[in-house]
C-alpha cells in the first residue's frame, strides 16, 4: 500500500512538475478529510459498543487537520518541502534499522539494504535542505525521492517474504 503510494507521488511529481504545492496540498487536504470520515463513518456505522474505540476522536482530529490543510495551504505549501523529506528520511532510517537487525541475524543481505537505506536518508536530507532553486526542480527531486523510496520498500518487502532456504533470506525460522 505505502510503497505504491510512493511510486505513484513519486511519478506525479516526476512527469508533472508544474503541479503547483497549492494543488499538491489541497489533494492531501482533501484525501486527510476523506480518511478522517471514514473514521466517522465507522464510530457511527458500528452496532456494538466498545470501552475504548476512539474513531470517533481520531476522526474529528484528522477531519479537521484535512480542513486546516486546505484552508491554510500556502502555510503548509512552505513547509511542505520539509515535512516530505523529513518522510524520506524517516522511511530510510527504518530501512537501516531493518538492516543491522539482518546484520544481527546473521544474514549476509543486510549490506545491499543498509546501502538503499543510506542513499534513502541522502536524498531525504537533500530535499529538506532545498538546494535547489526553482519548484519543478523541487518537485522533480521529491518525486525521484518517493520513487526510490517505493521501489526499495517493495523490494524489502519481497526479500522479507521469501522461504529461508538461501542467504538471500530476510527473516529466519525460529
Amino acid at each position: 500500500g505505502g510503497a505504491v503510494t510512493l511510486l505513484i507521488c513519486g511519478l506525479v511529481l516526476l512527469l508533472m512538475p508544474e503541479l503547483t504545492l497549492v494543488t499538491i496540498a489541497n489533494v492531501i487536504g482533501i484525501f486527510v478529510i476523506v480518511i478522517g470520515a471514514f473514521f466517522l463513518v465507522s464510530y457511527f456505522m458500528r452496532k456494538e459498543l466498545a470501552a475504548g474505540n476512539n474513531d470517533l476522536i481520531k476522526g474529528l482530529v484528522i477531519v479537521f487537520v484535512g480542513i486546516f490543510i486546505c484552508v491554510k495551504s500556502e502555510l503548509v505549501v512552505s513547509i511542505l518541502p520539509v515535512v516530505l523529506g523529513i518522510g524520506v528520511v524517516l522511511s530510510g532510517i527504518l530501512k537501516l534499522q531493518h538492516a543491522f537487525d539482518l546484520k544481527r541475524m546473521g544474514f549476509g543481505t543486510w549490506i545491499r539494504i543498509a546501502i538503499t537505506a543510506a542513499i534513502n536518508v541522502f536524498i531525504g536530507l537533500i530535499v529538506i535542505l532545498n538546494p535547489f532553486s526553482t519548484a519543478a526542480w523541487l518537485m522533480r527531486l521529491v518525486g525521484i525521492a518517493f520513487i526510490f523510496s517505493g521501489v526499495t520498500d517493495l523490494c524489502t518487502h519481497i526479500l522479507r517474504d521469501r522461504p529461508c532456504d538461501n542467504d538471500l533470506c530476510i527473516t529466519k525460522s525460529i
